[in-house]
């Protein structure tokens, strides 16, 4: 039996989506809403949906998939979803890691289920490895370059010798900056995605101890140059640990010699290294954004929900 899915958003990442579901069995779009419809003239009429509440509150919808930018709009989409008895996938990690306590609310009220593995890292599946492979395993630590825009600035800087604002530009140029960088370079996007490694670790809302966040505005060509005359690079690092069940967020522009694994993680790519208590360090790399990696990652979201509900019908003919 295909399995209904409701899309939010036709951005981007929501038209990856479509063309990625497009080639998947056992699922089917039942809707995708849009608010500007002229915008989607293309988009099939079977598929253009205009209020969000009508596949929210459609029985034969059990997955809601959310692709868009606004971090209020997300919430409220996903508590209604949740409180549905519901799945809701999101690639928002804005609003999910502002919103953890109330989001888990709705989850316990409804019934429904918040995957959000596009939210950290596009294509790496950091959330599912934390989930799965260390299940039943103490995590250390998680350390990693979770921004592909800082890190694809600070690799021209050093390669091309680019000041900043140049490499910045160029950023923006080929997409993998914002026209407003700030949530970027000042480390708060790499932050929300830190925040959400350390619910995952925690089962739960955690508690911190500190976070601490900077960004990499004040690293000047100057210092790249130097750092280069070392063979070391400069990349914005963020390190989440725990500590008697409380957590710590650290992100900060660090040094890093040709003895780090992430010394060869450049450009736009991601990486992060999970660090358990009996299978040592484990690196997961590769493209942290852009529309195909995420909605990769959030196909990844739904067929873990196909393989659980599978698994809870074998369950139950079994029972019988």
């Amino acid at each position: 039996m295909r399995q209904k899915v409701g899309i939010i958003g036709r951005g981007v990442v929501g038209k990856a989506l479509i063309d990625q579901l497009g080639q998947l069995n056992g699922f089917e779009i039942a809707g995708v809403a849009v608010k500007n419809r002229a915008k989607h003239k293309d988009l099939p009429r079977k598929w253009r949906v205009d209020r969000v509440e009508d596949l929210v509150e459609n029985e034969e919808v059990a997955i809601i998939i959310e692709a868009i930018n606004n971090s209020q709009d997300s919430f409220d989409y996903a508590v209604k979803t949740l409180e549905n008895g519901k799945t809701y996938i999101s690639a928002s990690k804005k609003m999910v890691a502002d919103n953890l306590a109330a989001l888990q609310r709705a989850e316990e009220k409804g019934g429904g289920k918040l995957l959000f593995e596009a939210a950290v890292g596009g294509a790496i599946p950091i959330i599912r490895t934390l989930n799965e492979h260390f299940r039943a395993e103490p995590v250390k630590k998680v350390r990693g370059i979770l921004n592909g825009s800082c890190n694809y600035i600070l690799t021209r800087m050093r390669e091309d010798r680019l000041s900043f604002e140049m490499a910045l530009k160029e950023a923006q140029k080929k997409g993998f900056a914002e026209t407003d960088p700030t949530t970027d370079v000042e480390g708060f996007d790499t932050m929300h995605k830190a925040i959400l490694i350390a619910y995952t670790l925690n089962r739960s809302t955690p508690e911190f101890t500190r976070i601490k966040v900077e960004g990499i505005r004040s690293v000047s060509l100057q210092d790249v140059r130097e750092a280069k005359k070392r063979n070391e690079k400069i990349k914005l690092v963020a390190t989440v640990q725990e500590v008697k069940g409380k957590y710590s967020i650290d992100i900060r522009p660090t040094i890093i010699g040709t003895d780090d694994e992430l010394f060869a993680v450049d450009n736009e790519l991601n990486a992060v290294e999970i660090s358990g208590a009996y299978s040592g360090p484990i690196l997961l790399k590769g493209a942290g954004a852009g529309g195909h990696p995420t909605a990769s990652a959030i196909i990844g979201d739904l067929l873990n929900f196909q393989n659980r509900r599978a698994a809870l019908f074998q369950k139950l003919l079994m029972a019988i």
